[in-house]
């Protein structure tokens, strides 16, 4: 396991986008440079001078706290002027799930009876809802909080993919039952004509709200995609910058 260098839980705690996180770090390593610079002038060790250099540039809470305030994205920086961004961001994400359940359910009702399937209809809509809960969460540390780390990034994009394929099934589901249902009563030659356009348009309604989510879902997800492919660049080259300061003082001078 590699030594910690002592920026590591700055940038840890420093929520500002990771841009902005890059530029700091080097801001303070260099200032660390000439710090450590002067004090071997001064007869320290390089190593010894490197330590005394990190202790005094690296930023308190205090100056975490500024910095972050500093370089937030302006959306946020208004919402914390504003201050109501914890009511705000709760807004948000309810407003989101509110809409795409209403839609959802608007869908399903407007088809006419459900039938057999019935039990499948409100799943579905909770499903929706989940999906724009999810999407409305990546959106919010994007661009309010300007922060998404690698791991969260990971598990709300996972959640994504698993609603979506709930999603379909879910749609696929109740299409499939209703069918059946249909094709038994016509077998069974007591289907009136009207009864069997009813059938048809539960099913077609399933089978459009299942897809029709997931595609919600996953078109939601690239438009924001953009942003998490260069925010992961940048959380490489943070990765990059500390495993090159990590290497011997002597050799990376060289």
């Amino acid at each position: 396991m590699r030594p910690e260098h002592p920026l590591e839980d700055v940038e840890r705690n420093l929520a500002v986008p990771p841009r902005r996180r890059l530029d700091l770090l080097e801001e303070v390593d260099a200032d660390a440079e000439a710090l450590a610079a002067e004090l071997e002038r001064r007869g320290y060790g390089p190593a010894q001078a490197r330590r005394a250099a990190l202790r005094r540039v690296v930023p308190g809470a205090e100056t975490l706290a500024q910095l972050e305030a500093q370089h937030a994205p302006p959306l946020g920086r208004w919402a914390r002027s504003a201050g109501w961004i914890d009511r705000a961001e709760r807004l948000g994400i309810v407003a989101a799930t509110g809409l795409a359940g209403a839609v959802a359910f608007v869908t399903m009702v407007g088809s006419g009876p459900l039938g057999s399937a019935a039990f499948l209809a409100c799943p579905q809509v909770i499903v929706v809802a989940l999906l724009a809960a999810n999407w409305t969460r990546a959106a919010q540390r994007l661009w309010i909080d300007g922060d998404l780390r690698p791991e969260l990034r990971s598990r709300l994009w996972e959640r994504q993919i698993g609603l979506i394929v709930l999603a379909v099934a879910l749609g696929a589901l109740g299409a499939a039952r209703e069918g059946y249902v249909a094709f038994e009563a016509l077998a069974a030659e007591s289907f009136a004509p009207p009864a069997m356009w009813d059938a048809v348009r539960r099913i077609v309604s399933f089978a459009a709200l299942g897809f029709g989510a997931a595609i919600f879902g996953l078109f939601g997800w690239l438009a924001i995609t953009p942003r998490l492919i260069s925010d992961e660049a940048m959380e490489h080259r943070i990765s990059a910058f500390f495993a090159s300061r990590l290497t011997p003082t002597s050799s990376r001078r060289r």
